[in-house]
């Protein structure tokens, strides 16, 4: 039991909340769980954590949700969330000017996935940041980009954001179709950015970067046309499978040659940026 001299019983409270916010920022957190993870150790005191999470909560920082029948923690999304280095989305509403050294994409309300609330689209944003860093030599500026199942195209749209010329977004379903199209007219890329019902076989363009935020069984089996839809010195981002299915995807990507330069886990699910193996 801490003492009143402890230094860990009067744990400053904005360092606390600072703990709070980059742990549940990992991703959806059971608060049991949360608690455990930082009060471990020379962790905080219990009571100052659960303090954090009423404040923040209150403060409309991070919520309450219900996924898969049990209550998490895990950023609002109604105000804007950083979910990479240099991407920070935001409901347009709510739009502060861009972090310093980041870009701020606008999303209408309402889409979950695309807002950054499933890891899968954290996983892939974080990916297209990667291949698009400065130095890297992976992505050149003014190239193109393809997201393939574009949802609501806060995939392509970021990728324009961090300095690619345009691009193409493709995906069957009128309702994100229109839903994407709204998103390029609220970031201004209604010239840049096309969103399309195209099939990935019709298109006979190569990309420098191509995203594909799909599941496991979409992903292998187009892995070959991925590939064939890349430019010789493209890159391409794979979100979607599980952490346990990224073994047979990576093998099947990796088998029309590719090779992995990053890969990354959040919440049971995986994404892998690849690049041409004669690189």
């Amino acid at each position: 039991m801490p003492t009143p001299t402890d230094p860990l019983a009067a744990a400053d409270p904005e360092t606390v909340r600072a703990l709070v916010l980059a742990q549940v920022a990992r991703g959806p957190v059971v608060p049991a769980e949360l608690l455990r993870k930082l009060c471990a150790g020379a962790g905080p005191p219990r009571a100052a954590v659960q303090a954090a999470i009423r404040d923040l909560v209150a403060a409309g920082e991070i919520a309450y949700t219900l996924e898969h029948g049990r209550s998490v923690l895990e950023p609002s999304f109604d105000r804007p969330v950083r979910v990479s280095d240099r991407i920070t989305l935001a409901p347009p509403e709510k739009c502060d000017a861009p972090p310093a050294g980041g870009v701020l994409v606008r999303l209408a309300a309402g889409a979950a996935f695309g807002a950054g609330r499933h890891p899968t689209t954290r996983l892939a944003l974080r990916g297209i940041d990667l291949a698009l860093k400065p130095g890297t030599g992976r992505v050149g500026g003014g190239s193109r980009v393809l997201d393939v199942g574009t949802g609501t195209g806060v995939l392509a749209i970021a990728a324009v954001a961090l300095g690619m010329a345009g691009g193409l977004g493709i995906d069957h379903d009128p309702c994100a179709i229109a839903e994407a199209r709204h998103n390029l007219r609220l970031n201004g890329m209604e010239d840049c950015l096309v969103i399309s019902d195209q099939t990935l076989v019709d298109i006979d363009e190569s990309f420098a970067l191509v995203a594909a935020n799909l599941r496991t069984p979409s992903l292998v089996g187009l892995s070959g046309t991925l590939r064939g839809r890349l430019a010789p010195s493209g890159a391409l981002v794979i979100s979607g499978m599980r952490t346990e299915e990224r073994a047979a995807v990576v093998a099947a990507i990796e088998g029309v040659g590719l090779r992995t330069v990053w890969q990354e886990e959040e919440g049971g699910w995986a994404a892998v940026l690849l690049e041409q193996s004669s690189k």
